[in-house]
Order: C-alpha cells, then sequence, then structure tokens
C-alpha cells in the first residue's frame, strides 16, 4: 500500500516515519521512495526532519498560521479580562452587545477560554419545552410564572445578608408573551407574601388599564403557594387570585422545566445582579434591584427572543401599551403588610380602595426611572 493511504488510515503514525527514515539514512532517498511508495520529497522531508529535531520531528506540526492579522491584540485581550472580573457568568456575547467591543464574539470567547475564565453552570434544569411558537401568539399578560428564589444560598449575597439585614426570600414573576420580569423580597415564605407580591403586581396592571380577569397564573406547589398540609383548603395566595379571577395553574411536582421561564430568570440575575454586587444598606440594594429590574426589561437582549428586549417586543407587538407598564420597582413585602391586612385576616381588600396606596408607591421611583433608563442604555 502507498504511504500516504496508509497514513491517512493509521492513528499512529510515528512508527511507519521512523521505519521509513531509517531505511533512508542507511540505503539512500531513492531506495526508501520505492520500498514505501511515497515520494522521494516526502522521504526527504522526514529525514530532514528527525535529523534536525530527532523523535520529535516526526510528529505532525500544527498548521495553524503563526502570523494571525485580524487577531486581538493585548490591549483588548486585557479589557475583556478586565470585564470579566466585574461579570464573571456572562458570556461573550453578552460583552460584546453591553459594551459595544469591536472584537467578534468568537474572538471574545477564545480569550476567556484561554485565560480559564469560562466557568460552568451551578446548576443544571431539565431542558424545557420550546414555547416559543405558543409565546408568539399570547396576549400580553396572558400567561406568567411566579417563583421564589432562596437568596442565601449565594455565595456574594450571602454576607450582606447577614450583616445589614436584607431579605432573604425573592419573589418573582415573568410574563410569557414579552418575557418581562417584575420582583419584591421578603424575609418569610409563606402564601401571605405571596398573596402581597400578587396583589402589588395586579394593582399595577390595572394603573395601565389591563385586565387581570382570565389571565393565567403558573406555580409550583411550594409551601408559598398552597398549603401541602390541606391541599383542599385556598390559601391567602389562592384566595387574591380567585378574587380577580385570576385562573391558578399549577405544575405536576417533579416538573420544574414546565418553570423554565422564570427559573431562567432567577439564574441570569443571579448571575448578573447578587453574584456582583455590594450594598451599604437595604435602601441602597433596593435601588439596584430597581436598576437591575430596568436594565433587564428595558435594555437587555435576549438571545431566545430574536436578539430583543422585553419593551422592544411590547412596541412590535403591543403598540397600543404604554410602555410604563415594565417600569414597577421591586418593594420589601413587609411594607405592604398591614395594608393587606386592613380588609381582616388575610381577606384582600378591594382593587379601588388599595389603587391610591398603589399610585403613592409607585411616585417615590417615577422621577428616578427615566434616567436609570436612559443610563442603561448609554452604556450598553
Amino acid at each position: 500500500m502507498e504511504y500516504y493511504w496508509l497514513v491517512r488510515r493509521m492513528s499512529n503514525t510515528f512508527d511507519i516515519r521512523f521505519k521509513m527514515v531509517q531505511w533512508a539514512i542507511a540505503k539512500g532517498v531513492a531506495s526508501a521512495s520505492r520500498e514505501f511508495k511515497a515520494t522521494r520529497k516526502t522521504v526527504r522531508k522526514w529525514r530532514d526532519r528527525y535529523q534536525q529535531n530527532g523523535f520529535d520531528g516526526l510528529k505532525d506540526f500544527s498548521r495553524a498560521p503563526k502570523n494571525i492579522p485580524h487577531r486581538m491584540n493585548a490591549e483588548a485581550e486585557a479589557r475583556v479580562v478586565n470585564l470579566r472580573e466585574g461579570h464573571p457568568a456572562w458570556g461573550a456575547v453578552r460583552f460584546k452587545d453591553h459594551y459595544g467591543l469591536a472584537e467578534g464574539a468568537s474572538a471574545i470567547y477564545r480569550v476567556l477560554k484561554q485565560r480559564g475564565l469560562i466557568r460552568k453552570k451551578k446548576r443544571r434544569w431539565q431542558r424545557r419545552k420550546d414555547l416559543g411558537e405558543l409565546k408568539a401568539k399570547l396576549k400580553f399578560f396572558e400567561k406568567s410564572q411566579i417563583d421564589t428564589k432562596d437568596l442565601s444560598d449565594i455565595y456574594q449575597y450571602w454576607p450582606f445578608m447577614r450583616r445589614i439585614g436584607l431579605p432573604r426570600y425573592q419573589y418573582g414573576l415573568r410574563e410569557l408573551s414579552v418575557g418581562a420580569t417584575f420582583y419584591g423580597y421578603a424575609n418569610e415564605l409563606n402564601t401571605t407574601y405571596s398573596a402581597i407580591f400578587a396583589m402589588y403586581v395586579q394593582a399595577h396592571l390595572r394603573r395601565y388599564g389591563i385586565e387581570t380577569k382570565g389571565l393565567h397564573i403558573q406555580t409550583d406547589n411550594g409551601i408559598e403557594v398552597v398549603n401541602p398540609a390541606a391541599p383542599q383548603t385556598k390559601t391567602a395566595f389562592e384566595k387574591l387570585l380567585a378574587e380577580f379571577g385570576i385562573i391558578h395553574d399549577r405544575i405536576p411536582p417533579r416538573c420544574s422545566w414546565m418553570q423554565g421561564d422564570i427559573e431562567t430568570f432567577n439564574r441570569m440575575i443571579e448571575d448578573e445582579f447578587y453574584d456582583i454586587e455590594d450594598y451599604e444598606n437595604g435602601v441602597e440594594f433596593l435601588g439596584k434591584a430597581y436598576g437591575y429590574q430596568l436594565f433587564f426589561n428595558y435594555v437587555r437582549k435576549n438571545r431566545n427572543r430574536k436578539r430583543m428586549a422585553p419593551v422592544d417586543i411590547l412596541k412590535e407587538r403591543f403598540p397600543s401599551i404604554d410602555t410604563g407598564v415594565l417600569n414597577l420597582p421591586p418593594i420589601r413585602l413587609e411594607s405592604l403588610l398591614d395594608f393587606y391586612l386592613q380588609g381582616g385576616y388575610h381577606v384582600p381588600k378591594s382593587a379601588q380602595s388599595r389603587t391610591p396606596f398603589h399610585l403613592t408607591i409607585l411616585s417615590i421611583f417615577s422621577r428616578m426611572s427615566v434616567k436609570i433608563i436612559e443610563g442603561e442604555r448609554m452604556g450598553a
């Protein structure tokens, strides 16, 4: 068999090359060429490499170009490394989009990988079913997912939680048609705070003329939603949804993939907010949490939604809806506890009586919201 075809089929070519080189040194290039059915040029190449580099010369040399004109320069690589220090979980595409880097995403990824800066995900959720076509047909806020997140297991966040009394639990809602997200905080995990959070969101929607009757909210079967000891008894959360005509959908046990959208948001906010921020006090924490909420709903592009931010999808699909509906400040849910209980133990008051208080809450943030949104866009 000719040398060329023989080598192509071999996983280890070192032995055949060494035998050919030995033959060439002992009996000449022409004789080795006839014996191994290789060209004289091939025989000379391996003989010369062996004589110059020994056994290492018989290995395959890299065919990668020695000079790459478009390769990222040292200054640009240093900038990527510095950005990674502030955003340990961001990917190459996110860096390019957010900071307007001139280099391609593949070049940025190469730098991160070569420097050992690619971080494995902490969790791997079961692959969720693709609902892209369904989401594109949904009306605004027709379907949402609610879930809670325990913040005490986040390494960067835990010391601040202990030292300055930051909340332990995040109560979050993600709307499916545009991907917008709202969230609030509490120190306890129970149905009362779930009800207060749902009340806060629905009052906000009604302020923008969105009828909540007939909307669907999906949850798992956690103790902050249902009562496992008495599943036939409606909790405060379930009573509130029923009062406003909101349909409560519960997923089967151990099917977290069905909550894929809110679970994905929980991972993103951990990577992009809780894992990198620090705080002097609770007020600063809520301010930064509000900043991230505005960034997520108004600026951050979602690769799974045609690289569009929630506000862009809202403008495209629902142009008649005021984009201010995506602006709902995160709050400590404890601040609304007394107001929630005014109508009796776990009995919400009517939506009309809540509206003035809700407007008061929103007015606290109304002026700063526009500045934060514009600031995020300028930095993107």
